[in-house]
């Protein structure tokens, strides 16, 4: 499960609710501005946005406005309901399953709260870690015991490619614990 246990919304809900905490929006210009942002590691469509606008008002997280002399445009608010489901996500203990929702939690956390998520990029860091050193076993077992395997070159290929993916992802995870501290220095003081 990637929310908490007394939630029942999908990330791409949350991803419309952080949108529209931003500001209200009709679901094109949701689609819009998620497409400069969240889309580069998270990607969402028109298909999934309106689904989720209409969940969103079924469960009464969000309020729509339609615009008056527009064609149908209706403008879509975040209320109190929507904005404390949104923060129970953003700061839920449970880790994010994955590293996009992950950056999805950091990218709508306020510069304020993001004390608050230092804890979800730790584990992030020490999970890749422990990945990395996984791959490390799975290199000496290949070296070991396929050592005459025609295969070996290509099998060691594509293990490169997943050290290669997190030890990027444990130099981006040391690199906001620092940003992430150093604001918190920078703040109390």
């Amino acid at each position: 499960m990637i929310y908490p246990s007394d939630m029942s919304l999908p990330s791409i809900q949350f991803a419309v609710l952080g949108m529209l905490k931003l500001r209200p929006m009709t679901g094109y210009e949701i689609k819009q501005a998620y497409q400069k942002g969240p889309a580069n590691f998270m990607p969402i469509s028109f298909g999934q946005i309106y689904p989720a606008l209409a969940k969103l008002g079924k469960e009464k997280m969000v309020r729509q406005d339609k615009q008056p002399g527009s064609r149908g445009s209706i403008r879509y608010f975040i209320n109190g309901k929507g904005e404390e489901a949104l923060r129970e996500w953003l700061f839920s203990p449970r880790d994010p399953a994955n590293y996009r929702e992950l950056l999805l939690r950091l990218f709508f956390a306020a510069p304020s709260e993001l004390a608050g998520l230092l804890g979800h990029v730790e584990t992030f860091r020490k999970e890749e870690q422990a990945r990395l050193r996984h791959y490390d076993d799975t290199r000496k077992w290949l070296d070991d015991a396929q050592a005459r395997n025609s295969r070996l070159p290509i099998w060691k290929l594509v293990l490169e490619y997943g050290v290669l993916q997190s030890e990027r992802r444990v130099r981006w995870a040391e690199r906001a614990l620092a940003f992430m501290t150093n604001r918190n220095r920078r703040k109390k003081q």
